[in-house]
Formats: structure tokens, sequence, C-alpha cells
């Protein structure tokens, strides 16, 4: 038997951020990229949306927010976003979620993880 990998179809919605690692209260731009399974090429969703949470405190940071659909968008994570949460921690865990086509037969998701550190606390 033959295996070939197709990282490109595995999931419909592909999320690109610049690092996995941020210095709280930063900001960056994160691209969602939305394809076709059977073939990969892009693909205009009915709608996104998107979500950011905190993995680490169990917070919502940003609930779910429409954007306008299109083969890819750029998402604005702000510094707001980048916030540490507990003062206390020295890093915290992002997540943001986005979603095409949220609530009918053709939904699709992309996540994506980050670590912030809280630049504020010393060691």
């Amino acid at each position: 038997m033959r295996w070939r990998l197709l990282w490109a179809m595995a999931d419909q919605v592909e999320i690109q951020i610049p690092s996995t690692r941020v210095n709280s209260d930063s900001s960056f731009t994160a691209t969602a990229y939305f394809r076709d399974r059977a073939t990969a090429a892009e693909d205009t969703p009915t709608t996104v949306e998107y979500a950011v949470d905190d993995q680490t405190t169990g917070n919502s940071i940003t609930d779910w927010t429409a954007v306008s659909a299109a083969g890819s968008v750029s998402l604005s994570i702000t510094s707001t976003e980048n916030a540490i949460q507990a003062s206390h921690h020295t890093r915290e865990r992002r997540r943001l979620t986005v979603t095409a086509d949220r609530g009918l037969s053709t939904e699709v998701q992309g996540v994506v993880v980050w670590d912030v550190y809280n630049v504020k606390k010393a060691p």
C-alpha cells in the first residue's frame, strides 16, 4: 500500500501566523486561507467568523466575530487580545479559531495556537 500526504487538503481552512511566540501586548496579522478539498484551489465560503480564546485561563478573549468572506482573509490580532489575563502567569496560550460557513452543512474550522509571554513579570 502506498501512502500519500495531502497537506493542503487536510482541512479547508489553513491559518498562518508570523510566530507561535509573541510578547504580551503585541499585535500581529493572521491570514486564513480557504481551499476546496478536492482540488486545493482557493474557495470563497458563504460566511467567515473567528474567535480568540485564552486556553490557559479558559476565558473567551474575542467572541465570534464575522468578517467579509473571501478566498483568504487577514485578521488583526490586537494588543488587547495578546494582553496577559492573569498577572502571575509567565505565559499564556491563545487559540484562534476560524470558521467558514458556520451553522451550515458545509461548516469547516481551522485552529492555530500561540504563546503570549508576560514581559512585565520578572523571572
